[in-house]
């Protein structure tokens, strides 16, 4: 069907014949892919304390789109211990929509099913408090994502630059003689990116994020509830529920594994499995793994 051509797009959606096709596809999560604009990681106001490399494979389920894709991400410590980079992506990502689902977003993908390359996200992490007597951790993430993702014309990724930064708080209480541990977070941040919209070419969102992590022995266990709220009103406003369940056995290998439930305006239930490598290190307490 490739060789078809557009007549098909252009006569179920009307296309004046002058404006370009981008102008008709809507930017927001609710109608893109669903590593498009992904809620970003909810942070528990600490830095990590080592170099990280993860490594996973991610699926999406919907009624109108699956998708599967592999996920990497590396973590390096700068200067000292309160100041960190983290490179993220989801190097290539495969999917299959349904013909409602493929017209709902507008594509222009007739096949509706391929592949697509994923966008790189580059961020900073400043610790700015850390084990203050009656204070909670502070940490301050300043985030830029590149428009490298590929397949726009199938509203897989939005091809154009955004960025984000967050605050987030969180502060560890110890029970049970130190076996067991409880760390509440909270965040809050600013999400923009870029549009096709000629009078609105940015969309602007408010980010926020609360939940908690329990640590016992080797096992972690991390929920928590985010997203953030668009100014358009076209689907822009995300909300997801996180579950996730981690090893900390203070070695170099760790295994991750996390349930994602959108709860507006991104319609995927999501699972991810995973492994966190780090160096060596001397043998002390065990740090948490999940930020």
């Amino acid at each position: 069907m490739h060789g078809q051509g557009f007549g098909w797009w252009n006569d179920r959606h009307d296309w004046d014949g002058v404006s370009p096709w981008q102008n008709y596809l809507i930017l927001s999560p609710a109608f893109m892919g669903p590593n498009a604009l992904p809620v970003p990681h909810l942070r528990n106001g600490s830095i990590r304390q080592r170099p990280e490399f993860s490594l996973a494979a991610e699926g999406h389920f919907s009624r109108g789109d699956d998708t599967q894709n592999i996920y990497a991400e590396l973590f390096l410590p700068l200067f000292s211990d309160r100041v960190g980079l983290r490179v993220s992506s989801v190097p290539l990502e495969h999917y299959r929509m349904t013909p409602e689902t493929r017209d709902l977003r507008r594509a222009r993908d007739y096949d509706a099913r391929g592949t697509a390359y994923g966008d790189i996200y580059l961020g900073t992490h400043i610790q700015l408090l850390r084990d203050r007597a009656g204070l909670p951790d502070l940490l301050l993430t300043v985030n830029v994502r590149t428009a490298s993702g590929t397949r726009l014309s199938a509203a897989r990724f939005t091809d154009t630059p955004g960025y984000f930064f967050d605050l987030s708080v969180g502060k560890s209480f110890a029970l049970a003689e130190e076996k067991l541990s409880v760390r509440p977070f909270a965040l809050v941040g600013f999400y923009v990116w870029q549009t096709y919209h000629r009078n609105n070419p940015q969309n602007d969102a408010f980010l926020y994020g609360l939940g908690a992590e329990v640590a016992y022995g080797k096992f972690e266990l991390r929920t928590g509830m985010g997203g953030y709220s668009g100014y358009r009103g076209d689907g822009d406003h995300p909300l997801v529920y996180r579950i996730q369940l981690a090893t900390r056995r203070n070695m170099p290998l760790d295994y991750v594994l996390r349930f994602q439930q959108g709860l507006h305006d991104f319609p995927f239930s999501s699972l991810r499995i995973g492994i966190v490598w780090r160096p060596e290190r001397k043998k002390g307490p065990a740090k948490t793994i999940s930020h």
